[in-house]
């Protein structure tokens, strides 16, 4: 469960399935996407699934991923067929799944029609975790309440009880915790089941407790927009205040409202303000480390790294169409370590493209420019270098962000430009660093202005890294 106390990470990861409005083009598995702020989230493994659940039909709906005490991550989420079970897994470092199982959570209570997404708190009073979710009881889904047990080793559970039920139809409840207060986001699905007695559109509520597991009472006049579920709350520390995510599922979009005490929200925030992986739904959204973050980006958003130092121009795309040195892309970081001789003339750093399509970096006398180009449009942005000293090693980093473009000189920013396209076009052309190899995203062609010393480490990202994982993957 988040809590606002001892929560002082700044950086966040996200686990969803994805479908797209009314529920089509489903991929039921899950995927990640990572965030620095809590509103702008990039997608990891080029938005593809990255575990896929073995359990019933292969279902993996409504994930929800937290820590225990003991140091591990604990997965549920809804699988199918519909019946009493919910599907749970355990990893040690957020790449591994395993033990899976099904929870056979609503197995004693008859005629269990669904359980739907299920999530759970660690309570500290008693020792064990409080597991919850959502089931209908009869011939359809149009009883459901929320139902709980307990467990302290995943293995043997608690008799099933009733959760919460504020006299009409809920689904998709989530907790946390703040100033000492238990605070639940649930759905209203009355309108669903009983339009002409609940007239209200489905929306989200917040209701209140002194205690985790109840009684919750509801909070007036707090809810999100009309037609959304799959509520979660985000602690982000650096702003002192909650978030509050919400899913148009008919809509395939994200909504968010923030607030610094869970009772007063804001409107919903403006759609350019906020920034979520295409087609995602239903999300869990929680703090992780730095070190949990930058494993995660090599394992699921480093495309490709050259660790051995060179000292001339390395060519690792011929002319062609095939592999990311060619591909189409709206979103790219790369990261390298140089030892300059000289910082006087031109001296290519990066060639990736050409003069329509691409992405170039080099030093032009002394100062540090990055060119980005999509079918002939063209951004150049440029800062200085600074008191840059020869012969010694430095970090550099270029980052492009659906049409941001940023450069980065030993962890610090020193230029950004906006361009009037966001996506990339494919195309193919020779490419690689340490030089030119053809026509570059400057405009500028020819086998010449090689840079002038030492090019180590390079990386190549599929996201824009941002300043905190710059300095955390290059230590400066």
């Amino acid at each position: 469960m988040l809590t606002s106390s001892n929560n002082n990470q700044n950086a966040f990861l996200m686990g969803y399935f994805r479908s797209g409005p009314g529920q089509t083009h489903k991929v039921e598995k899950l995927h990640y996407a990572y965030s620095r702020d809590g509103k702008h989230w990039y997608e990891l493994n080029n938005n593809k699934p990255l575990w896929a659940s073995s359990l019933g039909e292969g279902i993996l709906r409504d994930p929800y991923i937290s820590k225990g005490p003991d140091g591990k991550w604990h997965l549920v989420f809804t699988i199918r067929p519909l019946g009493p079970t919910i599907g749970y897994a355990t990893s040690d470092d957020l790449i591994h799944w395993k033990e899976e199982r099904a929870l056979p959570v609503m197995k004693d209570i008859p005629d269990t029609v669904n359980s739907w997404a299920p999530e759970f708190s660690y309570d500290q009073a008693n020792g064990d975790f409080i597991i919850y979710w959502a089931s209908s009881v009869g011939g359809d889904l149009s009883n459901s309440k929320h139902f709980c047990t307990r467990t302290k080793d995943w293995k043997t559970f608690s008799k099933t009880e009733l959760f919460y039920d504020p006299g009409f139809q809920t689904i998709d409840a989530s907790l946390a915790e703040h100033d000492g207060k238990y605070f639940m986001a649930i759905k209203d699905e009355s309108h669903v089941y009983e339009p002409l007695k609940y007239l209200h559109p489905p929306m989200n509520f917040l209701a209140v407790s002194d205690q985790l597991e109840g009684p919750y009472e509801i909070i007036p006049n707090v809810q999100t927009p009309d037609y959304t579920e799959g509520p979660e709350f985000l602690w982000v520390d650096k702003e002192k205040k909650w978030l509050l995510f919400y899913d148009y599922w008919a809509y395939g979009k994200f909504g968010v409202m923030e607030s610094s005490d869970m009772t007063q929200w804001s409107n919903e925030l403006d759609e350019g303000m906020i920034r979520f992986p295409y087609r995602a739904r239903h999300a869990t959204m929680f703090p992780i480390s730095e070190q949990e973050l930058q494993r995660l980006l090599d394992r699921y958003a480093l495309l490709v790294q050259y660790r051995t130092p060179t000292y001339s121009p390395v060519r690792v795309a011929a002319e062609g169409t095939e592999g990311f040195f060619h591909d189409a892309f709206s979103m790219r970081s790369v990261t390298m370590e140089i030892q300059p001789q000289s910082v006087s003339g031109t001296h290519v750093l990066l060639d990736e493209g050409d003069s329509d399509n691409g992405l170039a970096l080099r030093i032009q006398d002394g100062r540090l420019e990055g060119a980005v180009c999509s079918h002939g449009n063209r951004l150049i942005v440029s800062g200085e270098l600074g008191l840059m000293e020869l012969s010694q090693w430095h970090s550099i980093a270029v980052t492009y962000d659906e049409g941001k473009l940023c450069l980065y000189v030993n962890g610090a920013a020193i230029a950004e430009g906006s361009a009037s396209f966001a996506l990339v076009k494919a195309h193919d052309r020779a490419g690689g660093y340490g030089g030119r190899f053809g026509a570059d995203a400057f405009g500028d062609q020819g086998g010449k202005s090689a840079f002038d010393g030492g090019i180590k480490n390079v990386r190549v990202y599929s996201v824009p890294l941002q300043k905190e994982d710059i300095i955390l993957i290059t230590g400066s």
